[in-house]
């Protein structure tokens, strides 16, 4: 039975309406929020459906008590294990009842899933099975369960598919709704299952992981994150740098908030203990204003910062230049941090010819050190600090040797901004954006998510957003869009005319 297939051709006499899914119907065309890659319709649009949403709906209420501790519904899946075997029990929450989205004597659902072989079972509210075979169950409410359980195999078998799932528990969104709906059809479309229906009340699961108590030490653990801790910032005493360098130290605008994740290692990097710290994560992320962020928070001068794509070449350290009658070394201010302290940033390290990063090995080290074109060696300075930032699987660039990668002391993964984040830095750049900083916000997330899905060689940053508001304050945002947003499809001409589409969705005066 292609359950995937059948659940398109079922719907509930009573109602179109997906229950609990932002008014979405049975067929809603969902084109504007997600196109899977792999679709397959003549139009190239997405389509619901009832069985399929409602799953999604129900299954999110059960992990979202899971998750949030409380019994809002109850139930439970364990899984064996190996992962071969799943098994689901779900008590109904009585709204489902009283809008008829499930028989009236339907109290909980049973549900096995062993390969391709799904077992489901019906109980009242005394708990005891409903006798019969499946067709006293009407087709929608049989693939209710089914749905649930398989949704419960994903997300225990695909970390990418559980991870946007958890998104969705953590803010549920129609965008997010259609991505998991669209995702989990595309995925199993053509899967076939042998659907029974049986009393599972003796089934045995001792032993089995239970993922509402899974769930309970992740929400513990993440009740200890979210805490709020006072984080203590050494700085370097005011002194320790002579006066020329002390003017080096960043002062940033105040729309820069330091991270709680990049402020937690800044008294480690005064104290010595993270010599060098490198930064990864996509484009906007902020990388290099973290490396600013640190210094500013610790007192520490930054003496050159180094665009790998473009400046490093053989003489990082300094070169032999022509003086008077004489040819003269002239270290750099690589070399001046190395000797004196402070703190150098290499941008987009992983960009680099490895030959050219050669040096670093031994800088370093336990006992740092360089040796200069010139014969001399210089010893690191008990003040150097080393910044690296670097994007990952951006076209030109290349693994890290290891080597290199293991001498960081400290390796910070930058998560994209936040929101928040973005707006407050739109609007205080920008203030005659205010007004319309969600719809950009909006473009922003739907050419992300379009990016990411058909994994396309493009990247969309808050820098893009930046460029922007700035232009449109001369020529209106749908034209001010042509320069910087649609310009990252780079003569993509399909592209081009999507982000267009997206852009045209809102009303910008």
């Amino acid at each position: 039975m292609e359950i995937f297939k059948v659940s398109y051709k079922v719907r509930r006499k009573n109602s179109d309406e997906i229950y609990k899914a932002f008014g979405f119907r049975h067929h809603s065309d969902a084109t504007q929020y997600y196109v899977h890659p792999n679709n397959q319709s003549i139009n190239g649009t997405t389509s619901l459906c009832q069985p399929i949403g409602e799953g999604l709906s129900l299954f999110s209420e059960l992990v979202r008590s899971a998750r949030n501790g409380d019994s809002s519904i109850d139930g439970d899946y364990f899984a064996n294990d190996d992962g071969t075997q799943i098994f689901l029990s779900i008590f109904m929450p009585e709204d489902w009842r009283d809008n008829e989205v499930i028989e009236s004597n339907i109290f909980r659902y049973d549900a096995l899933l062993e390969e391709n072989r799904i077992t489901i079972a019906a109980y009242d509210d005394m708990g005891r099975w409903l006798d019969g075979d499946m067709e006293h169950l009407r087709p929608l409410y049989k693939l209710l369960p089914c749905f649930c359980l398989l949704l419960a195999h994903e997300c225990f078998k695909d970390k990418d598919f559980n991870q946007l799932f958890m998104r969705y528990i953590s803010d549920p969104v129609a965008d997010l709704f259609v991505n998991l709906h669209e995702d989990f059809y595309q995925a199993h479309k053509a899967d076939e299952y042998e659907v029974t229906y049986a009393n599972l009340s003796g089934f045995d699961i001792g032993g089995w992981l239970s993922f509402r108590e899974s769930y309970k030490v992740i929400a513990e653990n993440e009740a200890v994150v979210k805490q709020e801790r006072t984080i203590k910032v050494d700085k370097f005493p005011e002194k320790t740098f002579a006066k020329e360098y002390r003017e080096l130290i960043p002062v940033l605008p105040e729309e820069f908030e330091t991270p709680k994740a990049v402020k937690a290692i800044c008294s480690a990097i005064t104290e010595g203990d993270a010599i060098a710290v490198l930064f990864h994560g996509p484009a906007g992320t902020g990388k290099t204003m973290s490396s600013k962020l640190v210094c500013q928070e610790i007192g520490l001068p930054i003496m050159d910062v180094v665009n790998c794509t473009e400046n490093l070449d053989e003489f990082v350290l300094g070169k032999f230049l022509p003086q008077d009658d004489k040819i003269l070394f002239k270290e750099s201010y690589v070399t001046k941090a190395i000797r004196e302290g402070g703190a150098v940033v290499f941008e987009e390290i992983n960009f680099a010819k490895p030959q050219y990063l050669a040096f670093l090995n031994s800088l370093l080290d336990d006992n740092g050190f360089v040796r200069l074109d010139n014969g001399e060696v210089v010893r690191r300075h008990k003040n150097f600090r080393f910044f690296a930032t670097m994007n990952l699987g951006y076209f030109g660039t290349k693994e890290l040797n290891q080597a290199l990668y293991n001498r960081f002391n400290i390796v910070v993964e930058l998560a994209t901004l936040s929101d928040e984040a973005i707006r407050k830095m739109l609007t205080t750049r920008v203030p005659e954006c205010e007004n319309v900083v969600e719809k950009v916000l909006g473009v922003y997330h739907k050419l992300k998510k379009k990016i990411e899905s058909e994994e396309l060689d493009v990247v969309i940053s808050p820098r893009n957003l930046e460029n922007w508001v700035r232009l449109a304050k001369y020529e209106g945002y749908v034209h001010a869009a042509e320069n910087t947003i649609v310009s990252i499809a780079k003569c993509d001409r399909v592209l081009e005319d999507t982000i267009r589409g997206i852009i045209v969705l809102y009303k910008w005066s």
